[in-house]
């Protein structure tokens, strides 16, 4: 049997619904919807606003981060800033402390190990 391929467009719409509702609140909002899993990691569509958090957050494994529409500001532990827009993406890696500013609702690809959402 073939794998069955999703409406990447209807599934980042459907994110982007999810998070509206705090977005129009003016809330920082942070929505996924899960793709699937493929060698035992967890992909999912999501979309961030605002600023997920005030201080950098540790990360216990390995995430990469595809942005799909927008940009976000990924800030690391010493305060250093890094910048990825529509088609760029990164690795945050594990044990490292990190802090997401999405400026405006931003879709991204989020591939993490299965199990650690």
């Amino acid at each position: 049997m073939q794998p069955r391929v999703t409406d990447v467009e209807r599934v980042k719409k459907q994110v982007r619904k999810l998070a509206a509702g705090k977005v129009l609140w003016g809330d920082a909002s942070e929505a996924c919807l899960e793709l699937g899993r493929l060698e035992c990691c967890q992909v999912r569509v999501a979309a961030g606003y605002g600023q997920m958090s005030t201080e950098p957050q540790l990360i216990p494994y390995d995430q990469f981060i595809w942005i799909l529409d927008g940009h976000a500001d990924i800030y690391d532990a010493t305060g250093t800033e890094t910048r990825i827009s529509q088609g760029e993406s990164t690795v945050l890696y594990g044990g490292e402390a990190y802090r997401l500013v999405f400026p405006q609702l931003s879709l991204y690809l989020l591939v993490e190990p299965e199990g650690d959402a």
